[in-house]
């Protein structure tokens, strides 16, 4: 039975967001060890100042801190170049939500990807605009939020309660916050 239905047609911008939340999402690590990195350049840097490399440290700190999307703008302009290569376009998509699984169908020719189920998503996103929800680390599908329209809160919920996870949104820091005090409502002795 569905519960929700949307419908997109891919643009750059989504895209690119898309690509973005992915780096948000699941590539923590090389973000934090990129931000480490361009730390400790930018303070070798200043410690050197009066020396040439020295302002080269801290100019190549400060790039390395302040390129945050770099990779996913890469990741981004190679999907458009192929796309534009294969003189199809953008993708569009239509998303049915039932009650246990989601299902893809591409548009214009209506053909069924295999579905997904909610226990196989591995992350969820969102940002103004659209919802972000990735079957695996390396590919995910974006639901406009204006075709939601005031559904949006109630399609959050019910794919938050099927996934058993949150929505992580790139523009919040307390989203940690957030999954700890949900988690610990459910433990024993805190009820």
């Amino acid at each position: 039975m569905k519960k929700f239905e949307s419908t997109i047609k891919h643009t750059e911008e989504s895209l690119t967001g898309l690509a973005h939340m992915q780096y948000d999402l699941f590539c923590a690590t090389d973000r934090n060890v990129k931000t480490l990195i361009s730390i400790c350049l930018f303070a070798v840097g200043a410690l050197n100042v009066s020396k040439w490399w020295g302002l080269l440290l801290i100019a190549y700190g400060s790039y390395l801190f302040s390129s945050k999307y770099a990779a996913a703008n890469r990741t981004a302009r190679q999907i458009f170049q192929q796309l534009k290569q294969a003189d199809g376009g953008f993708p569009s998509s239509k998303y049915i939500f039932e009650e246990n699984k989601m299902r893809v169908i591409t548009l214009p020719n209506n053909s069924e990807l295999e579905p997904l189920p909610y226990s196989k998503v591995e992350g969820l996103g969102e940002d103004f605009d659209n919802f972000y929800i990735f079957r695996n680390r390396y590919g995910g599908y974006v639901i406009p939020k204006s075709e939601l329209g005031e559904d949006k809160d109630a399609f959050k919920s019910f794919i938050e309660t099927k996934t058993g996870k949150i929505f992580r949104n790139r523009h919040s820091r307390f989203v940690g916050l957030r999954q700890w005090l949900r988690k610990r409502e459910n433990e024993p002795y805190h009820l």
